[in-house]
Parts: C-alpha cells; structure tokens; sequence
C-alpha cells in the first residue's frame, strides 16, 4: 500500500513527459506561458494598486483576496522564470492550471472589460500540439469560468446583469459597487444567478467554445505537422548518414595510400578526387599489370551524385578486370564499352583516358574515349597539351572502336590527367578557369614532385573560384616517370 503513491506519481509523470520529438516545442511554449503568466500577474499588481488609490472600487473581501492572489502569483511566477529553461514534466499542467485560474480571477475583477480572458488558455494550450490537454484545457476553463461569473456578479467592477426593475425603484450600492444596489433593490438571488449566466457567461462560452474548437484543430493539425517534419528530418539524417559511408565507401575504392608504390623508384604518382556533391562520378586508378607494367585511368561520369557513383564503381571494376587480362588500352576500352552498352537502359555513359606504361623503356601506349588531353612535360621543358586522337565515350555507342597511340617518356618526364572539373571552375562571374590556366598553375613549379604540382593546381582553381559553389568534380592525377634502375 505504501508504494501506491510512488508508483501512481510515477504513472502520471510518464503520462506527462513528452515525447522527444515535441522537446523543442514544449520548451518554447512553456517560455511563451511564463512570459503570459508575468503580464498577468503584474496586471494583478496594477489591480491592487488602482483598488488601494480608490480608482477601481473593490470590496474589502476582494481587496485582501486580490492582495494574496498577487503575492502568490508573483511568487509562483518567480520560480518558474527561473526554472522556465529546463524540460521539468510538471511544469506544463502548472502553467495551464495557473493560466485559467489567473484569468478566471481577472475575469471576475473586470467581467466585460476582459471578455477575451476566457479563450487565453485555451487558445495557448494549443501551441503545445496536443488535441488531448487542449480538450482538457477547455474542460477546465468552462468549469472554472462559470463559477467566477458568480463572485464577479457581486463583486466585479463593473456588472452587465441585466434586470427588470419597476421604473423609479431606488438602488443604493452599500459595498460601493453594482451587484449589491442590484440586490437592495429587491432582485432575488434566483434572478441575479439567472441573468448572469444568461448575459455574463454564456456569450463568453459561445466564443469560447468556437475558439476551443478551432484550438484542438489547430493542435491536431499542428501535432501532426510536428511528426511529419521529424519523420522527414529522420529520413534526410540517414540518408546523410548513407551518403557519409557512400562516400567513405567510394574514397576508399580509389587508390589513397601514399608513396603508393614505396619499393618501386621508377616512377612516383599522385592523384586526388573532390567531389561536387557527397559522391561523384570522377575516378582515377592506377595498378601493376605485371612487374613491368604500370596501367593508368582518369575517367569522368556523366551526372552527378549516387547515380553517377554506382555507375563509376561498375565502370572502375570494368576497366580494371579487362587490363589485368594482359590487353592492350584500346582493346581495354573496346571491352569495356561492349560490355556497358550490354546493359545501359538509363544511357550513361564515361569518358575515360586509359595508358599502361613499360616501366623498363619508358614507352608508353594509351587510348582516349572522348576525354580532357592529357599534358605532357618533358625533363627539360614546361608542360604542353597532347592533342590525342579521341574515341567516341563508352557506353555512348554499341560496337565502338578505339585507337592507340605510344609516347616515349624520359627521365624526369612528367604526365598530368585531369577531369574537365579543373579547366571548367568557375567563378562568382560565370568566368571559366580555363585550359590555359591550368598549364600555368602546372609551370609555377614543374620541377616538384607530383603530390606538390596538383596542390599548385588546386590552389590556382580555389583562388580563382573563391567563394563559389563548386559544380563539378575536381580529378587530378601526376605521374612521374624517374631513373631507370
């Protein structure tokens, strides 16, 4: 028996606390009920001052009860000010139990001065989204209401009571205000109870009662206005959160350990993918055929976003299987394509620059499929544009073929790929960064080593573009082809 109080208080906190969802909005509305509690209790105060000054004459009763009723409220209002910023259960039952307590006072003080005091709570228990403690609300109100128009009859300001009187009949006001000249006047009890409710209370419940009708739609529609929006803010959190691990996903697919090959000083390459949005359709790979083989890929998606990652990853895996079978870049490419167009309802397609370099002579056979010219530097001389020939891009074109061509690289010779996200930055303006930037940004310091020639790049495209969105994807990669050894 003993624990029934623990577990009832228990039951009706649980029944109280809100759910997590509507956190944010019990906090706000509990903010806004305090700030109308202050007013009120500070027109209480001005109330009791005006009834001391004689301005508004109020029985001796109602003065000493106006008095406590104002010290209480401030009181009251005090703590919860102080305490307004926490999440306490109780506080939400407190503020509405005191909203219509409060105005009921005020109301029976000012009868039809304050007419609106009725739908106050009512109106605010809306803002706490819940149609149950709106209806509660108005229960609450009506009741408490209807018992105040009674003690505002006799000792409010000012009384609507409307009576018939035979004409001359004299009425003496002997507590100095309206109901009781009313009642010296020889109008009974009955008639003064009767004419309340008739004149005093009922037009305020007709209002009241539209307001409350329209405060528990309001609440209604608000509550599920409420979970609509956190279902949506769930919704878009795992997709980031998907989309955070596409992303890692996609990040690690590519080559990104460097020295990537720290026991072959043949050559040094390094590459770097940015993407426009949390995933891209850029790519870059690069892998050992044998021993003497050094396979190369820069390739471009067409679109954007998921769409353009998965068909990356698939072209990726494409391209690298068939190089790995010992084929030659264009049969690469012819491969690859045969193999996208197979099965390309959505028409996407890639363009992609592919090469394999023999490590041991330097010679170096590669294919184009409709992407950027790759740039060439020489041991003795600046980076300069390869006009190679183009392809038509894969998956454009079933049965597609492609054509090869060999360059001779010396030591000291640097290659530079790159996706059209580099020469088409653009600026605040619509201005382009442009091909001839791009060679500049490169001959800054050709001397470098690769990771350091695509920070000149990246560093050139972000001072151009500054604040600007980035549209496209930024692909770079930079090989160097060394000594001999």
């Amino acid at each position: 028996m003993k624990d029934k109080p623990s577990s009832l208080w228990k039951r009706l906190q649980n029944k109280m606390t809100t759910d997590p969802m509507f956190h944010e909005t019990e906090v706000q509305a509990n903010r806004l009920g305090a700030l109308m509690l202050l007013c009120s209790g500070s027109i209480l105060v001005l109330i009791l001052i005006l009834t001391m000054t004689n301005v508004f004459p109020l029985s001796g009763e109602l003065m000493y009860s106006s008095t406590i009723q104002a010290i209480v409220e401030v009181l009251i209002l005090f703590v919860i000010c102080r305490i307004v910023k926490h999440d306490a259960w109780w506080l939400k039952p407190l503020l509405l139990v005191g909203m219509v307590v409060v105005y009921a006072r005020l109301d029976s003080m000012l009868t039809h001065k304050a007419a609106i005091l009725m739908v106050l709570p009512v109106v605010f228990s809306s803002r706490y989204f819940s149609r149950k403690l709106t209806i509660f609300t108005s229960i609450l109100t009506t009741v408490i209401f209807f018992c105040s128009s009674f003690w505002g009859a006799t000792h409010g300001l000012i009384n609507l009571n409307i009576v018939t009187m035979p004409k001359g009949t004299e009425m003496i006001a002997t507590g100095g205000f309206l109901g009781d000249a009313i009642l010296n006047a020889g109008v009974s009890d009955e008639m003064l109870i009767f004419n309340t409710l008739l004149y005093d209370y009922f037009p305020k419940w007709l209002m009241f009662s539209i307001t409350s009708v329209i405060s528990c739609n309001i609440a209604r529609r608000g509550r599920s206005m409420v979970i609509t929006q956190h279902e949506k803010d769930m919704k878009t959190a795992r997709i980031e959160s998907e989309l955070d691990l596409a992303t890692r996903i996609q990040a690690d697919m590519l080559p990104n350990i460097y020295p990537a090959f720290p026991d072959r000083p043949e050559f040094d390459i390094y590459a770097t993918m940015d993407p426009a949005k949390e995933v891209g359709g850029d790519f870059y790979d690069f892998f050992l055929v044998d021993d003497d083989h050094l396979c190369m890929v820069i390739a471009d998606v067409s679109g954007k976003g998921v769409p353009a990652a998965l068909f990356m990853m698939a072209s990726k895996i494409i391209l690298a299987n068939n190089a790995m079978m010992g084929k030659s870049p264009a049969q690469i490419l012819t491969d690859t394509n045969a193999a996208i167009c197979s099965n390309n309802r959505e028409e996407m397609f890639v363009t992609v620059w592919l090469g394999i370099l023999e490590i041991s002579t330097g010679r170096l056979t590669a294919a184009n499929a409709g992407h950027e010219y790759p740039v060439l530097k020489n041991p003795d001389g600046a980076f300069e544009l390869i006009k190679d020939k183009h392809g038509f891009v894969i998956g454009g074109m079933d049965g597609a073929r492609y054509k090869e061509y060999e360059l001779m690289l010396k030591p000291g010779s640097k290659l530079f790929f790159y996706t059209d996200g580099v020469p088409e930055a653009t600026d605040a303006q619509g201005q382009m960064f442009g091909t001839d930037s791009m060679i500049a940004a490169l001959n800054l310091d050709n001397t470098a080593e690769p990771e350091q020639i695509l920070k000149h790049v990246r560093a050139a495209v972000d001072d151009f573009v500054k604040d600007a969105e980035q549209f496209d994807d930024l692909t770079m990669l930079c090989m160097e082809y060394k000594e001999r050894r």
